[in-house]
């Protein structure tokens, strides 16, 4: 008796073939074969084709279909055919598929790119297939992809990691800001996303990953934007005086791209971000334990957002970026670019110190900071032959600030009696420069494989700075009594000087079949000089005369490392694995020079850094990486030096000269499995970390509210976190939804009062989002996040705390007639558990209506209003030290602008439609 599963099978047919470049004469490995109804082009089936280009789809039941090849560096292919009960089995024999690279006279190739797809490690989104108003910028589409998120800020991670870099046509775009090209760039100019671990260049040669990866986004532009030009022009006016203009204007022809950025605003709208601009904090400033800060509530006032921190901000930019193939040989990458910002902001702090007095400290701060920079960035890759290159990387920076502050204080004990007050008076300024230089000489022998890489580094920066500041604190005793008054009036100047370099070399030789082994050695050297000056105000002859021996020294650092390494690397199939070791001595040695004193500090550390890799696909759309690799980190100068720092007189600081090297074991997992037929998407990242001597903050208060910070070496600390995103396609309605979460829980130790103190902190939040296109002409967006936060501290179990804030929101976009549209976009944000007057719950309305002119559309009059209900509130909760502080600061409320856009497009071609969403592309 045959069974009636055996009768099933019979029935169905079966469809097969092979993918085949007859030009090449080769078959095609790896392309996806998609079997569609023709009546409707619903999915019935995929595959992949083998590594002889052979593909079967079976069960197929009768009907008539259309048959999909398509593959990344061919054209796609498009047969029909019929399963009928006289025809089970069909046989398509080769089939013909044109390479890309092939120009053709005359070739009409219909494109279908699935939203989301899988190719090799990169993820790639079709920008084409999520919908944004016109006019939107990048920021704007990725804010619509799965796996990509874009913070209040404008900072963007994708697949749980922060993006670094984000790239034009694979070239750098304005150096290492993300948010200069998500935030200038138009949407419609895109027509393809990848997302990808940008490897060092080292490791692009070699195969081995050597830790310098960095998630990056490329946005690969769409054929009609590289002739002629593309841009914008901007300019709006305001109530209360607001302001905003911006340009950008972009040709791009070929190899050649040249980009010219202008803005100006008082709305607090980014302009160059300090990612790319001089860290002079690194010249000098001190640094102790880490904290846990969440933003509740801060939003700005235009639409791309600035950070949440409140405060007002006035900033002028500008900018050129050009990239171009020079003759044959050398592709050449440059930019410069300026920002000024003035920042005011006005702050209230309610702290609790976590010592056995509770004591609760009050503050009302002001200030002004004024910031100038440049940034000029240049990169020659040349091509000497086939088998050696070069590549020379300099970078130049100099920045100029400024800054002002005011502050009123108090301080409480736990039974509400006055210990302290006063205030301070701070001016500061800041002036240096930076300069560093990437030199790399790769070489590929004959033999695959077979590989060497040298590379040199060379840095150095210098800032001359210069302070006064006055401050009067008044401490009671424990009757309220006024026990004495301390006045401070000083003049300060500081030197920063730092020089470093690094020197890498690393050969590569094929062993066995399948692998490949790296031999590696590097040596580097980092120097710094501080030298800081200090008088005090000399009351007879009212100026700043006499020497202030405490806080008058020069310090002069070197810190150098020798890393010797072997590891090997094997290739399969469906897998690759990495591991190896490095070994590392690194040398400390520091002279500190305090008046008639003269002190030395030498010290030799010793470790095994080992390294593990190991990625397995499942399928060619579903694939796990694990990565562990280990560091050093040394002090800073600052941290080791053992100078008072009383620029704020009720918190001291001094460095450590015992302090050790800390030494990190990273652990990273990332799940990624992309379904581009169905629209299912899942995105898992975790990470771990453990840290033997962590460097933190160990605190003493005494009895009149003082605190002095000494930064201490502790083990035990680590931090375990993880984000998961998936989303899915609504059938209900055309649109989809996109599900994360994020979790995270980290163990840190610091001191007060020389006791331990365990600090324990739990962080999770589920988000969840609706993208709905309910007609062409209407779509919406709803999105809902909760965060919870717990924090535990073994010193004192009554001040642990837990506190959560969730927000809810909605954002329309509606094309109405006479090409007018709407956009109106609402947060209700509620913090829970904060300090009195901190909470807060607040409705945010933003809302524009926008109008289409002029031909072709490219003019725009629009009138925006932000924060209609006059509600914004900046609010922040710092935790994980050794006190709980919550923070109100002042931030951007209501206003109206009218603003003119006007669209500088110029050889722009409108594709023609076709139905279903495909586009004709005539080649």
């Amino acid at each position: 008796m045959v069974s009636p599963l055996v009768l099933l099978a019979q029935q169905k047919g079966q469809i097969k073939g092979q993918a085949y470049d007859t030009a090449a004469r080769q078959p095609i490995a790896s392309a996806t074969v998609t079997l569609l109804l023709q009546k409707d082009s619903t999915l019935v089936s995929f595959t992949m084709t083998d590594e002889k280009g052979h593909f079967e789809i079976p069960r197929v039941a009768n009907g008539r279909y259309r048959l999909l090849l398509s593959h990344i560096n061919y054209h796609n292919m498009v047969k029909y055919v019929t399963v009928s009960d006289s025809v089970k089995t069909i046989d398509l024999g080769q089939l013909s598929m044109s390479d890309l690279t092939t120009m053709l006279e005359e070739v009409i190739v219909t494109a279908e790119p699935p939203p989301v797809t899988l190719v090799g490690d990169t993820v790639l989104y079709n920008a084409g297939s999520f919908k944004v108003q016109p006019n939107a910028t990048v920021e704007d589409l990725l804010k619509k992809l799965p796996g990509v998120k874009v913070g209040k800020d404008g900072s963007v991670t994708a697949q749980g990691q922060s993006v670094k870099k984000v790239l034009v046509d694979g070239k750098e775009f304005f150096g290492n800001d993300p948010k200069i090209a998500t935030r200038n760039l138009q949407a419609g100019a895109i027509e393809k996303v990848q997302v990808y671990d940008r490897s060092s260049d080292a490791a692009q040669l070699t195969g081995f990953d050597d830790g310098n990866s960095e998630k990056t986004i490329n946005l690969q532009l769409k054929k009609d934007r590289k002739k002629g030009y593309f841009g914008n022009a901007k300019a709006g006016a305001g109530t209360d005086q607001r302001f905003e203009g911006s340009l950008s204007l972009s040709s791009f022809k070929g190899s050649r791209q040249l980009s010219v950025l202008g803005m100006g605003n008082n709305i607090n709208g980014e302009g160059f971000t300090g990612g790319d601009m001089l860290n002079m904090s690194s010249m000098g400033g001190r640094s102790g334990g880490g904290g846990v800060v969440v933003v509740s509530v801060a939003s700005s006032g235009n639409s791309g957002g600035s950070s949440g921190s409140g405060g007002m901000a006035t900033r002028w930019a500008g900018g050129v970026n050009y990239n171009n193939l020079i003759g044959t040989n050398t592709d050449l990458a440059s930019n410069y670019f300026f920002n000024s910002t003035d920042t005011r902001s006005a702050t209230d702090t309610r702290r609790t110190y976590l010592n056995q007095n509770a004591l609760l400290y009050n503050q009302r701060a002001v200030s002004d900071q004024l910031n100038n920079a440049h940034k000029l960035n240049g990169t020659a890759d040349i091509r000497l032959d086939s088998f050696h290159s070069l590549k020379i990387t300099p970078s130049l920076g100099y920045q100029d600030t400024r800054s002002s502050s005011y502050k009123e204080y108090q301080t409480l004990s736990g039974a509400d009696k006055l210990t302290n007050e006063g205030y301070s008076d701070n001016e500061a300024g800041n002036k240096g420069y930076t300069f560093s230089n990437d030199l790399s000489f790769r070489k590929k022998f004959r033999r695959s494989g077979r590989t060497l890489y040298l590379g040199w580094q060379f840095n150095r920066a210098e800032s001359d700075g210069d302070g006064l500041l006055h401050s009067v604190n008044r401490f009671y005793d424990a009757n309220e009594l006024l026990q004495r008054t301390d006045s401070i009036q000083q003049y300060n100047t500081s030197n920063s000087d730092q020089n470093g370099y690094t020197l890498r070399a690393a050969y590569t030789e094929p062993i066995f079949k399948r692998s490949l082994l790296e031999l590696s050695g590097s040596k580097s050297s980092s120097s710094s000089k501080s030298e800081k000056n200090t008088w005090d105000l000399n009351g007879q002859t009212g100026k700043y005369d006499q020497v202030n021996e405490q806080l008058t020294n020069d310090y002069n650092n070197t810190y150098g490392t020798t890393n010797a390494g072997l590891k090997i690397l094997t290739k399969g199939k469906k897998y690759n694995w990495s591991v190896g070791a490095n070994w590392q001595r690194a040398d400390l040695e520091g002279q500190i020079i305090m008046g008639a004193k003269d002190s030395v500090i030498s010290k030799t550390f010793y470790n095994i850094l080992p390294v593990a890799r190991l990625q397995y696909n499942f399928t060619s759309f579903n694939r796990l990486t694990l990565n562990y690799n280990t560091n050093t980190r040394q002090p800073s100068a600052a941290q080791l030096q053992p100078v008072p720092d009383i620029s704020d007189p009720l918190n001291i600081s001094e460095g450590n000269p015992l302090l050790k090297q800390e030494f990190n074991h990273n652990l990273n997992l990332t799940f990624m499995s992309v379904n581009p037929y169905e629209g299912r998407n899942l995105f898992a990242f975790l990470t771990m970390q453990q840290t033997n001597h962590k460097i933190v903050n160990s605190d003493s208060i005494d009895n009149y509210g003082v605190k002095y910070t000494r930064p201490v070496n502790v083990s035990g600390v680590y931090s375990i976190s993880g984000d998961i995103r998936g989303s899915l396609p609504l059938t209900i309605v055309k649109g989809s939804v996109n599900i994360g979460t994020n979790i995270s829980y980290n163990k840190s130790k610091q001191f007060i009062d020389q006791q331990s103190n365990d600090i324990r902190t739990l962080t999770m939040g589920p988000d969840i989002r609706f993208e709905l296109n309910l007609t062409d002409k209407l779509d919406i967006s709803l999105n809902a996040g909760y965060n919870f936060n717990k924090t535990k501290y073994s010193l004192r179990d009554s001040m642990n705390t837990s506190y959560f804030n969730h927000e809810y929101g909605a954002d329309i976009n509606w094309q109405l007639p006479w090409n007018i549209y709407l956009n109106s976009a609402f947060t209700y944000t509620i913090n829970n558990q904060l300090a009195a007057g901190y909470n807060a719950r607040v409705p945010l309305w933003n809302a524009s209506v926008s109008k289409q002119l002029l031909k072709g559309n490219r003019g725009e009059l629009k009138l925006s209003a932000f924060d209609l209900l006059n509600q914004n509130v900046g609010v922040t909760r710092n935790t994980n030290q050794n006190y709980i502080e919550d923070v109100r600061s002042i931030t951007l409320q209501q206003y109206f602008m009218l603003s003119f856009n006007y669209r500088l497009n110029k050889g722009e071609a409108a594709p023609q439609a076709m139905p279903g969403g495909r586009q004709l592309l005539r080649r």
